[in-house]
């Protein structure tokens, strides 16, 4: 299944190219890729704070 960006989305329902069922499963890929690259950033930002943590102890 190809996955559209935000704003095709968007246009494609408006123009009535998309089922509610296609819309729904496009959705669920977007989420599942933002949720990814949300955890992807708060590890990166833990690491971060651990690093940052310790160069104040020094």
């Amino acid at each position: 299944m190809s996955s559209y960006n935000l704003n095709q989305l968007i246009k494609m329902w408006t123009q009535e190219e998309l089922s509610t069922e296609q819309a729904v499963g496009q959705l669920l890929l977007q989420m599942q890729t933002l949720s990814t690259r949300i955890g992807i950033l708060e590890k990166r930002l833990e690491q971060n704070r651990k690093e940052n943590g310790k160069k104040g102890e020094k």
